[in-house]
């Protein structure tokens, strides 16, 4: 099915309807599976997916979303956070198949202050399985693979945004080492971080997923279904040092409507689907956004892994927003030992800088752009390009 129409967002303030030279068409498209046949919920969240991915690329982020209706918006607030706004939007085109709806919209992003170049370029992270702190909770349930299965839905929220962010690689369960590793030149997020060719490291742990008794009437009949709990305490570090650069928890509930004895198999689309799935879906979708949203005027690093004949390889390229003639910094890495014997990295920002000459998808070669300065450069100096 096919629409063609324009949303007109009304009551905003007289800045985002005075014209603008910084404003912007971008189109998107969003998808969102239909369930009980609800087509306008399910439109409402195609929307709602399509205009997070245009606001993202524009460099903005939305704080709500007050309401849409049938697909359309209708509030007459709509609050963006960061350097854009929406003047209005367009619906182009809607699709159903296979039990999803699929839209595209047109918006018109005003950006009415400069963006950080950080928002062009892609930041990777590792991401590892989530652990369940309490695994006696898992029992109701048998859900014990939740946090295995928990990671892959925000792998894949994370990668289908095309936001500021990418997942090179889903880990299995790593140790429990949140709360015990300090940076040091040993980190263990170094580490994970070289070998999976990412800039950061994103880990979680599931810290509660208690259920609440329902409440009982007269002879113990139950009149209420039971709410499941779901807590995660996310955590962001950097592999170049190991230093935690965020953390941040995220709680929600939501009905469990399985019965007490049922083992629930949380690899399926039918737990996702389920109150208690979708709850948990929710808070990953602004997991992503926040993510999104610190790192996106980050800039960008990666790692020199070859040198040879006065050229260097590194493990940055086409995909994370570099094009040929960037000019890049040079970070020496270097380390001591304090008077507790614990190793330290240091780092030390080098005179020289490198133009890149070769371009591929995830690699580029680049050569010095003063060969007089170029002799300190060596295999694993960090590359940064601001």
């Amino acid at each position: 099915m096919n629409r063609n129409c324009q949303i007109l967002v009304t009551g905003l303030s007289l800045a985002l309807l005075s014209f603008s030279i910084n404003a912007q068409w971008l189109e998107s498209q969003g998808q969102a599976r239909i369930l009980n046949d609800n087509i306008d919920v399910a439109r409402n969240n195609a929307v709602q997916n399509a205009l997070r991915q245009s606001l993202i690329v524009a460099g903005a982020r939305v704080s709500s979303i007050q309401e849409i209706s049938s697909g359309l918006l209708t509030s007459d607030r709509f609050e963006v956070r960061s350097q854009g706004s929406v003047r209005d939007i367009q619906l182009l085109n809607e699709r159903h198949k296979n039990g999803y709806i699929t839209v595209s919209i047109r918006a018109d992003i005003v950006r009415e202050f400069e963006q950080c170049s950080g928002t062009k370029l892609t930041k990777t992270l590792v991401l590892t399985e989530f652990p369940l702190i309490a695994r006696s909770q898992a029992a109701t349930g048998g859900i014990f693979e939740l946090g295995k299965y928990t990671a892959q839905q925000l792998h894949q929220q994370i990668n289908r945004l095309n936001g500021v962010t990418r997942i090179t690689q889903l880990l299995p369960l790593q140790q429990q080492w949140q709360q015990q590793w300090q940076p040091t030149a040993n980190s263990p997020f170094i580490t994970l971080a070289n070998s999976s060719n990412a800039q950061y490291v994103l880990t979680a742990q599931i810290t509660d997923i208690s259920m609440h008794q329902p409440n009982t009437k007269w002879l113990g009949f139950v009149s209420e279904s039971p709410l499941r709990q779901f807590s995660l305490n996310v955590f962001i570090y950097d592999g170049s040092n190991g230093e935690q650069v965020w953390n941040k928890q995220y709680q929600t509930q939501a009905v469990w409507s399985y019965q007490r004895q049922t083992q629930v198999d949380v690899s399926t689309s039918a737990f996702w689907q389920s109150a208690y799935g979708a709850a948990i879906n929710d808070q990953l979708s602004q997991l992503t956004d926040d993510i999104n949203d610190k790192l996106r005027c980050e800039a960008i690093s990666g790692r020199i892994v070859k040198a040879a004949k006065g050229q260097f390889t590194i493990n940055l390229g086409r995909e994370h927003g570099i094009k040929a003639g960037d000019q890049l910094m040079v970070i020496h890495q270097g380390s001591f030992i304090d008077i507790d014997g614990t190793r330290h990295q240091t780092q030390q920002i080098s005179d020289a800088k490198l133009k890149v000459i070769h371009l591929g998808r995830y690699n580029l070669v680049a050569e010095p752009v003063d060969v007089a300065l170029a002799g300190g450069i060596q295999i694993r100096d960090q590359i940064v390009k601001e």
